[in-house]
């Protein structure tokens, strides 16, 4: 899938047309991870919708995904929009990347345990 993707992006940006282009690799790039996420995504969805007493949740869940998912990208956008170039972003991320990778952890543990917690 990655070679693929790259494949995409590099016959993509061949063209003179940088934001059809960059339209174009968006929406290939979302379909060729739907075979990844579409598998747990949409089912998830589904099922939730079909639950009548889950709707409300899983509407206000599906807002939160989207915005933690969004709001990261529209940062990075914003900062590379007001003159922040890929260099001084990539130093930001290496000088904090111990916390960043034990913060993800920690996350990820915290999840975790939410989700067995409502297991039981």
């Amino acid at each position: 899938m990655k070679q693929r993707i790259h494949k995409v992006i590099r016959e993509q940006t061949r063209t003179s047309g940088v934001i059809i282009g960059a339209l174009v690799i968006g929406f290939a790039i979302s379909v060729l991870e739907l075979v990844c996420t579409g598998q747990v995504y949409l089912p998830t969805i589904t099922f939730v919708m079909g639950v009548e007493g889950m709707r409300g949740h899983a509407l206000a869940y599906l807002i939160l995904y989207n915005l933690m998912f969004i709001v990261p990208l529209l940062v990075v956008f914003g900062c590379v929009y007001w003159g922040t170039t890929a260099m001084q972003l990539g130093g930001v991320l290496q000088r904090h990347l111990m916390p960043v990778k034990v913060g993800t952890g920690g996350l990820l543990l915290g999840l975790g345990a939410w989700l067995l917690s409502s297991i039981a």
